[in-house]
């Protein structure tokens, strides 16, 4: 018997109407910003901030929710210089220039720094993921969930509406 690579098998997968669901919402989100303006994971979008696969592959639907709906992450620092201040995530340090997504602007800007022009980089407080924001029902996080899970592994496993607790 002919076995194929992992990939290629759950290639062959269809989407069910509720990845579909959740495909149209991580692309074209009619609440907030849509998640593919960040993220990437099956081909879509842009590699901004972290990748999605090890989190959808191994996360539960409650580890995901928790993820979407946080304040403050571990990628988002608060760059200030001295005529400005912004949320920013690290693209790439080299020499004396660090590159960095701004936040601020939607789509995020890469700007490009002289480590001499940064005044300090923290933590943001300030800052707030866009899902945290966009009061998604649990019908719409689950379709997501779903689209993120089938785009990382192939699942087709359906997401329950009842599975996503909004009041955590």
């Amino acid at each position: 018997a002919l076995s194929l690579p992992v990939g290629q098998a759950q290639d062959k997968a269809a989407p069910t109407p509720q990845i579909e669901r959740g495909r149209e919402l991580f692309t074209n989100a009619k609440k907030g910003v849509a998640c593919k303006t960040c993220h990437s994971l099956g081909g879509v979008g842009t590699a901004i901030g972290p990748n999605l696969t090890n989190m959808a592959s191994n996360g539960s639907v409650h580890s995901i929710v928790m993820t979407m709906h946080m304040t403050m992450t571990e990628h988002v620092v608060r760059v200030k210089t001295n005529v400005s201040s912004f949320p920013a995530i690290l693209k790439q340090k080299y020499g004396d220039r660090v590159e960095y997504y701004d936040l601020s602007q939607i789509p995020p800007v890469m700007r490009m720094l002289y480590n001499n022009q940064i005044v300090s980089t923290e933590r943001d407080e300030k800052w707030r993921h866009p899902p945290a924001m966009a009061n998604y029902t649990p019908q719409e996080l689950a379709d997501v969930i779903s689209f993120l899970k089938f785009a990382a592994t192939g699942s087709q496993h359906e997401i329950a509406a009842a599975d996503v607790d909004p009041s955590w």
